[in-house]
């Protein structure tokens, strides 16, 4: 049975992206997005910049249905602004659904569990490329 990588071990996987990258990670920062004012917490963010991640679980997706838009390509990576006092913070929203590994132990496992944090880890220096290259404050 697939699962996706536990919230703990992705921002772990974030967080070193972000170290690797030459930016100072800082957790769990709030802003509001949409028309509704709607909250999201950055899971990642980095510091001293207006900028982060959201990694989506099912449960944060089911508590957000009404402001997240349906996704048309899984493979792109979903870029919000935030709105009021956070009108300048961009956040990639990655789903925890798309980082899918075996809950079983053994060999099975161990590939499917390098294959989603390596998509993972790809997926968060695109977003951390796409900030440099985009400005984003």
């Amino acid at each position: 049975m697939l699962r996706p990588i536990d919230e703990p071990l992705a921002v772990a996987i974030m967080a070193r992206v972000f170290r690797e990258m030459g930016l100072e990670p800082v957790r769990n920062r709030a802003m509001k997005f949409g028309a509704s004012n709607a909250p999201i917490t950055l899971d990642i963010a980095a510091r001293g910049r207006r900028f982060g991640i959201a990694y989506v679980t099912s449960q944060d997706a089911d508590a957000l249905a009404e402001a997240i838009p349906a996704r048309r390509d899984p493979e792109a990576i979903w870029v919000i602004h935030g709105a009021a006092e956070d009108a300048d913070v961009h956040a990639a929203v990655l789903f925890a659904a798309d980082y899918l590994q075996d809950d079983l132990a053994g060999e099975q496992h161990t590939i499917t569990a390098i294959a989603a944090e390596t998509r993972l880890e790809l997926a968060t220096r695109d977003i951390l490329r796409r900030a440099a290259h985009e400005n984003w404050p």
